[in-house]
């Protein structure tokens, strides 16, 4: 299958994924110069960046493709994405946005600050290739809209508005392998975070956190705050299983406090 060489400095309104230029040959792919590699994912990592293959690759993959769509979103606050992605490390986190924008896949803003890059063009490529290949697939959640009006929902906007965007945005992601959901248990509104454990024979869905509130509205704003967040939602899930209840509150509570603060010193 040959695909039209478009170069990863290639606009259009609707970019392909990075390597969709390649060509499949037998197992293999080709890029222009004849070079083979076993993977669209090889010939970025090894023949654009010029790293070695090494057996951890594929998580410095996964982190990229974190940051990538992270940048994709919008830093809400430069703190808090440097607690949720680099777990408060700021010297990774800062050097690690110098070479985004190095390697050209984001461009520095606010007087050229790389701590509030964004992607370019060629950085949107790398991360619809890094989900479209990513095991298991990264699942695109079609609800930007919906989140964005959770996002500016208030309670003085028309009469149940605001409800009715929490529930769109809940049919949306009720099929997700992970996610936050809103219960009413008695008299306590609750967020619960479900999700696969595969510490049986057979996987189950269960609950690996929650959280009570005494007032429905309380409870319906950090929903909204999740909402926005939704595409860190899998990795969430990961430090409730992995590492217990207690772990995730601590991690959401200092991401709320940073991202409600201005953040870490931007020089």
């Amino acid at each position: 299958m040959t695909v039209q060489h478009r170069g990863p400095g290639a606009r259009e309104d609707h970019p392909l994924p990075w390597g969709s230029w390649l060509t499949q040959v037998g197992r293999e792919v080709e890029d222009d110069d004849g070079r083979r590699w076993r993977s669209v994912r090889e010939a970025f990592w090894i023949g654009r960046l010029g790293f070695p293959s090494v057996h951890f690759v594929p998580e410095q993959q996964e982190l990229l493709l974190r940051v990538l769509t992270a940048l994709e979103h919008g830093w809400r606050s430069p703190s808090e994405n440097m607690h949720d992605l680099f777990f408060g490390d700021m010297m990774f986190w800062r050097f690690y946005m110098c070479w985004l924008v190095s390697i050209r896949l984001a461009k520095a803003h606010d007087h050229g600050n790389p701590l509030s890059a964004r992607l370019t063009e060629e950085g949107l490529q790398v991360r619809l290739m890094l989900s479209a290949t990513a095991e298991p697939a990264w699942a695109e959640l079609p609800i930007a809209d919906v989140v964005e009006a959770v996002r500016h929902a208030h309670h003085g906007g028309p009469e149940g508005s605001r409800e009715a965007m929490l529930q769109a945005f809940e049919r949306e992601t009720a099929t997700r392998p992970s996610g936050f959901a809103r219960k009413t248990v008695g008299r306590s509104h609750m967020i619960v975070l479900t999700g696969l454990s595969k510490d049986g024979r057979m996987p189950m869905r269960r609950t690996f956190w929650s959280l009570g509130f005494a007032d429905s509205d309380d409870r319906d704003d950090f929903f909204g705050w999740l909402a926005v967040r939704a595409h860190r939602w899998d990795d969430w899930a990961a430090i409730a299983y992995r590492k217990g209840a207690d772990r995730l509150t601590q991690h959401l509570l200092t991401l709320m406090s940073t991202s409600a603060g201005k953040g870490p010193d931007a020089g």
